[in-house]
């Protein structure tokens, strides 16, 4: 007579790598904090880098003014709005989380020919709940010509 032996694991393997992942994982999220703030910081740079490209080129196209306004004059990272005029919505951005975007102004605006029609604008981006040492914290501004600049700065 033939014994078959049967093939997997036991529960008791089973609970045992269980639990060792579970210990790597509570190891590895605290780590991964930094990691994670510092990408909304980058993201949210690069939205605003992104808008900026569309109202500019939006502007060329259209031969007329395209205005880019904050849904919170005090914090851009509640969303903003890309528009031609106030009932010629182009792009609405979402609100971003655990981020703070502090603008110098409230709104600017591309004339036809591509140029903003203020002086610029300048954003610090920095994370709402800093982990890490250094934090990343981020400054862009935006030129009359619309050309886009990132500064990486001290968190204040």
């Amino acid at each position: 007579m033939r014994t078959s032996r049967s093939r997997g694991f036991t529960l008791v393997e089973m609970l045992v790598t269980l639990a060792i992942f579970a210990v790597l994982l509570m190891i590895a999220i605290p780590s991964m904090r930094p990691f994670l703030q510092s990408q909304s910081v980058k993201n949210a740079s690069m939205d605003i880098n992104s808008t900026v490209a569309l109202a500019r080129s939006e502007a060329i196209k259209r031969n007329a003014t395209v205005d880019v306004t904050a849904n919170n004059a005090a914090d851009w990272s509640q969303g903003w709005v890309v528009s031609q005029t106030a009932a010629n919505v182009i792009r609405k951005q979402p609100a971003l989380a655990n981020i703070v975007i502090t603008p110098s102004s409230g709104s600017f605006s591309f004339s036809g020919n591509g140029r903003i029609t203020g002086t610029g604008a300048t954003f610090t981006i920095k994370p709402v709940n800093k982990a890490g040492s250094q934090p990343l914290c981020l400054t862009v501004t935006v030129g009359a010509t619309g050309r886009v600049e990132s500064t990486k700065v001290t968190c204040p």
